[in-house]
């Protein structure tokens, strides 16, 4: 720990900047080409913000330059810096705008603030003192112990256990006394009383003591006798004391040791050939027994496993009543000399997970199990790299076809034995192109010396196509220390940001270290150091897997150490952030406690609990993001839901302005470890998407598990579910093809803006589709699906995945694949209007899964990495094969297009969803309806909502922008705090005056501004005093006025989008404007195989002009004996028909000459035919072809 400290020093500005740093993510440079963000700065040089709109290609760095040159500061002397309003978030300078994960997902007029970097306090940065401070594990752990027995207890009782022996070798009749003092030293150190102390014991019990003799010279001649006995045995029991004392510092935590060390017995004569022997003593002498075993056979990891088993008298089985573990080699010698262990109670033993992880040195509060080993200088040679190839040849084509094919199954788990061995085979012929490095390694047939030696041959030799190839050597399948290490050095060229996104799996292959100076331990200890973004979440993420109780004891080491890494200010805001947990649980807990009448009150009074700390501790970082700071609570706004467990909201007041309340929720009772984990695999899924240009307009909340059964949740704004939405259209809203359609036009009363929000459902549509598919997300019921008003679909509530859905009997309740409903393909398209859009929508959904099934291999090594993680429904290589099966990396992209495609029919024909959604609708009406009394939050489920109702509290403008017409920002906020920014000209507040008037002839309204004006320079700044006057008058007067559609309208659906797109952007695909029928195919050819895709077709007609349920035959000419043909099957009642179906023609030797003869019909009625020329056609390429009116 000194040396990783000391490799990044206070002193040291580049590393200990005290800030939190955005995180940004590299993209290609095509990603955000045409997208531009609109912002706000606020400087110090002018009261009103300045408006301007920068490219999300260009870096933090040229905007700050061109906000310099704008408020006439360029250039300016020392470095300047960009902050998020509302957050103590940086944004960094030598990054793209587009890179920036806080920019990119923002949904309004960005703002930020230019700061002069030296004059910024590095409140979070570390001292001098910090790095002058001593490192201490028991000083740091004292907190999290039961017990620790201290160097006081012992030397109180080894002072007493002197003055005894003392008084003994005076007074000859004061033995027991000595035995009961050594007895007291033994229950000190947990009870142990090793085979040396009974042999002591025995012999001072067995000194003869008799009447003195009448016989002067035979009386001093039995004294000076019984003396020499007397302190022969005293002698042996206090070196057997000693002997105890030194073995017990050795083998468990403690902050003492023996000032010299006992002498050591005479080495036994042992070599790598000998046989494994050792000796057990049990706690109540257990007769010994022996294992056997050659040395040289047994790896560096490998692990002594002891049971202690009892005969059940009823059943008379035996059954482990206790089990311990420890290393063979603990600090690279042979395990030798007495140890003791404390063994594990009752629990069952974990066979799967036995590393140094669960070896507990914590002073034993049970069995404890004593074990005589040899006394050995043995040391572990550790095996060179060495190739054995043996005359292997060199292996067919086809034998490397069939290594590129196991190497699609991606993880070992799923490999069989037979394919293992394959791999171990040609092992000298894999490398990154046609297979993993964890595939190749794993697939050793054992870990002698010479399969290792073999091992590290491959490993050498093995060049990385990419770090996140390292991470599948971190799983519990490799427990040897070099491949890890390898596997370290790959993962280090990772940035922070990087690491970030796989933070949670480093922490759980943690427990398959060997020891706590491991690579990966330094390695996070180290990113600790350098962002304060890794150094937080690392430290909610160890300090929520301490509560695996076999690793709770490892947890707590690495936490200590991350602690004395941190410095005193980031360990002050840890401090307070566990202190607001604590405080949020006592509150969780009481309140649903609490009878229903009095639950309201209950709250009321316990929010008191909040105030006062924060009265306490000025501000707090919140545990979900340390950039946001909030310095109290709005207690009128916290509430509960009425859910089963009663989940807390909390409206925390931020301490930077300008900005609104930080909604969140608090649960209790529900395990949020699988929704971290799910929102994390989304969120790899959304950056993988993005590296390739494709924006899904994900929407992922953040979700944090602060302690076992308990974390906390980020609620998005303006977001209602699915269900709501149904009930505001009465009983049947969910039967209904037009609910969501008309719920977002009564959002979007432009068509500019109603355009925007398909645009936003379409993509976050597909990328949710696809995500919950993958990963076999259930319980996808109305109320675990919300809505943005900017038209942002997203999913919560993910305590079913992998397929484990929910069943009445036999019967699942998840019956479709994933959700995408009639209801939604009728608002995508229009109600029908454009039906060419589910033909994008198809391609999109088939373009985000194919993208996603290249990247199988790091998201199965993610989810294996956390199978040990104690997680309900990831346990089992079963939940491991599921993924694979839904990502079938053994498919060409063509295959997975047409599966993929089917998927959707079956979703969109699934009735049983509909059903499920309309029975959960029923009964949530009837149970409000039948509430007495209205609770406080009257949906159950909709853990995001906030207040549907809109409600202005307040409108301020700003700032202007003169670079064109003179346009006015305005800051609305709503009643429930959402905070959004529009911009509006002086004609446009005009125009909303004249229209009022018209609305409400016979109300008074506030004086408009004049438009004329004296020719004076200073004129919009007197219109922004002036506008914010009448709207200040405006809002707070009528309540008719105030909440009127029109005026709602002008200021909350006129919101400015973060990305600046032009109307024609709304547009979903490419659009063609001809009108003429066509089928669009993809033609490939290989090996003499010949494959079709039929995709779709478009603009067909029967010849009466009727909509007809087509199919298409397909023929391949020359055809003498007519066994070509093929067909499809019938799309029912569509003029804009999809199918991603594949036809495949195999043993066609050449195309030359050959065609390709479609044939379109509806229920055996012609409607058109186009004849390919095989051998002019671009394969592999998606194109349209014409449909005639005859066959030709």
């Amino acid at each position: 720990l000194s040396r990783i400290r000391n490799a990044y020093p206070a002193f040291d500005l580049k590393t200990n900047t005290g800030k939190i740093w955005s995180v940004a993510t590299r993209f290609p440079d095509h990603v955000f080409r045409e997208s531009k963000f609109r912002f706000s700065v606020w400087t110090d040089s002018s009261p009103y913000p300045l408006l301007l709109t920068q490219h999300a290609g260009s870096t933090t760095h040229d905007l700050i330059a061109e906000i310099l040159r704008c408020t006439n500061q360029y250039p300016v002397q020392g470095e300047c810096l960009l902050s998020v309003c509302g957050s103590d978030e940086f944004l960094q300078n030598d990054h793209t705008l587009g890179s920036h994960e806080s920019l990119r997902k923002a949904t309004t007029c960005i703002q930020l603030r230019l700061h002069d970097a030296r004059n910024l306090k590095q409140s979070l940065a570390r001292t001098h003192e910090d790095d002058q401070r001593k490192f201490g594990v028991n000083q740091l752990l004292e907190d999290t112990c039961a017990w620790r027995l201290t160097l006081q207890n012992l030397l109180s009782v080894i002072m007493k256990y002197r003055g005894q022996v003392e008084y003994l070798l005076q007074n000859e009749h004061a033995v027991d006394n000595v035995i009961e003092v050594a007895k007291t030293i033994c229950s000190v150190l947990c009870f142990v009383e090793t085979r040396d102390i009974t042999d002591a014991v025995q012999k001072l019990h067995a000194v003869p003591l008799v009447k003195l003799q009448d016989d002067l010279l035979l009386t001093f001649i039995y004294l000076s006798f019984l003396s020499a006995l007397i302190e022969a045995a005293v002698t042996e029991l206090s070196m057997a004391i000693s002997c105890l004392i030194h073995v017990y510092s050795r083998s468990f935590d403690a902050n003492f040791q023996l000032a010299s060390i006992p002498k050591i017995p005479l080495c036994a004569d042992i070599s790598l050939d000998s046989q494994l022997s050792f000796t057990v003593y049990a706690a109540h002498n257990i007769p010994e027994a022996w294992v056997n075993s050659i040395i040289d056979a047994l790896p560096w990891e490998t692990m002594l496993t002891i049971k202690l088993l009892g005969v059940n008298n009823a059943s008379k089985n035996a059954e482990v009543l206790a089990w311990t573990c420890s290393p063979l080699y603990p600090k690279e010698q042979l395990i030798h000399g007495t140890v003791l262990l404390s063994m594990t109670l009752y629990s069952m033993l974990p066979t799967t997970m036995i590393t140094p992880g669960i070896c507990s040195t914590d002073p034993p509060t049970s069995v404890t199990l004593q074990i005589d080993f040899p006394e050995t200088n043995l040391e572990f040679i550790k095996p060179e790299p060495e190739e054995r190839r043996d005359d292997l040849e060199e292996p067919a084509e086809d034998c490397l076809k069939h290594i590129a094919r196991f190497s699609q199954r991606h993880s070992l788990l799923l490999l069989s034995e037979q394919q293992r061995r394959i791999l171990w085979f040609y092992r000298y012929y894999c490398n990154n192109q046609n297979c993993s490095l964890p595939l190749v390694l794993g697939s050793a047939p054992s870990w002698d010396r010479t399969t290792v030696s073999e091992v590290y041959a491959v490993l050498r030799r093995w060049r990385f196509s990419n770090p996140l190839e390292a991470l599948g050597l971190l799983t519990f399948s490799f427990p040897d220390q070099d491949i890890r290490r390898t596997a370290v050095q790959q993962i280090e060229n990772m940035s922070n940001d990087e690491l970030l996104e796989y933070l949670p799996q480093l922490v759980q292959v943690l427990k398959f270290e060997w020891n706590l100076e491991s690579p990966l331990v330094k390695l996070l200890l180290n990113r600790s150091l350098q962002s304060i973004q890794v150094a937080h979440q690392l430290y909610w993420l160890l300090k929520n897997a301490q509560n695996e109780v076999n690793f709770r004891i490892w947890y707590q080491k690495i936490l200590a150490a991350l602690r004395f890494c941190a410095g005193k200010a980031l360990n002050n805001e840890f401090s307070k952030e566990e202190k607001l947990i604590r405080i949020l649980e006592d509150i969780a807990k009481n309140v649903k406690a609490a009878s229903d009448p009095k639950r309201k009150e209950v709250l009321k009074v316990e929010l008191n609990r909040l105030q006062q700390l924060f009265q306490e501790i000025k501000v707090c970082r919140l545990p979900l993001n340390p950039a946001l700071v909030v310095q109290g609570i709005e207690a009128d706004s916290c509430s509960y839901f009425t859910s089963n467990a009663f989940p807390l909201k909390i409206s925390f007041i931020s301490a930077n302005a300008p900005s609104g309340n930080i909604n969140v929720i608090f649960k209790m009772g529900d395990d949020l470890r699988q929704d971290m984990l799910v929102l994390q695999i989304i969120r790899v899924m959304d950056s993988i998407w993005l590296r390739e240009g494709l924006n899904m307009q994900m929407i992922i909340y953040r979700c944090l598990s602060t302690g076992k059964g308990q974390g906390l949740v980020q609620m998005v704004p303006d977001a209602t579910t699915l269900a709501k939405i149904h009930r505001e259209s009465g009983l049947i809203g969910p039967l209904k093809e037009n609910t969501i359609k008309k719920w977002f036009h009564n959002h979007h009363p432009l068509e500019s803006s109603y355009q925007e929000a398909i645009r936003n459902f379409f993509y976050s549509c597909a990328g949710w589709c696809v995500v919950t598919f993958i990963l076999g997300v259930c319980d996808r019921h109305s109320d675990n699906i919300m809505l943005t008003n900017a038209g942002h679909m997203f999913h919560i509530d993910f305590g079913r995945f992998l397929g484990h859905a929910q069943t009445f009997g036999s019967i699942r309740r998840d019956r479709a694949p994933f959700i995408f409903t009639s209801e939604m393909e009728y608002f995508i398209t229009e109600g029908g209007k454009n039906p060419q859009r589910f033909q994008e929508f198809v391609e999109l959904c088939c373009r985000a899964y194919n993208i996603v099934r290249k990247h199988s291999q790091l998201l199965l090594n993610l989810l294996e990495m956390m199978l040990h993680a104690g997680l309900p429904e990831l346990n089992s290589i079963q939940d491991l094969k599921y993924v694979y099966d839904n990502l079938r990396p053994h498919d060409s992209d063509l295959q997975a297009t047409s599966y993929f495609t089917r998927k959707i029919k079956e979703s969109l024909e699934c009735f049983p969803v509909k059903l499920n959604n309309f029975i959960h609708t029923l009964v949530q009406m009837s149970v409000t309806g039948s509430e007495k009394q209205p609770a406080p939050e009257t949906v159950p489920q909709e853990w995001m909502m906030l207040d549907a109702e809109k409600s202005i509290a307040r409108a301020t403008i700003l700032g202007f922008n003169k670079k064109s017409e003179c346009l006015y920002l305005v800051q609305v906020v709503q009643t429930c705090n959402v905070v959004t920014f529009v911009e509006k000209s002086f004609d446009q507040f005009s125009k909303l005056h004249s229209q009022l008037q018209k609305l409400f002839p016979s109300h008074a309204l506030p004086e408009f501004p004049h438009s004329w004006h004296l020719p004076y320079t200073d004129l919009e700044h007197k219109r922004v005093k002036d506008l914010n006057l009448y709207l200040k008058q405006l809002l707070s007067g009528s309540r008719k006025l105030a909440k009127n559609e029109l005026v709602l309208s002008f200021f909350l659906n006129g919101c400015k989008s973060t990305s600046a797109r032009d109307s024609s952007s709304v547009t979903l695909g490419p659009q063609s404007s001809d009108h003429k029928p066509g089928v669009q195919l993809v033609i490939s050819y290989e090996s003499t195989c010949l494959t079709i895709m039929l995709k779709h077709m478009r603009n067909i007609h029967l010849p009466d002009g009727s909509v007809p349920s087509a199919h298409a035959e397909f023929y391949l000419l020359p055809d003498p004996y007519e066994v070509s043909r093929r067909k499809t099957r019938t799309a029912p009642k569509s003029s804009d028909p999809t199918y991603n179906e594949i036809v495949v023609y195999d043993k066609v030797t050449e195309l030359q000459g050959r065609i390709l003869k479609v044939v379109v019909k509806s229920k055996g009625i012609f409607v058109g035919a186009v004849n390919i020329q095989l051998s002019c056609v671009q394969l592999n390429e998606e194109k349209w072809y014409p449909l005639g009116n005859s066959i030709i």
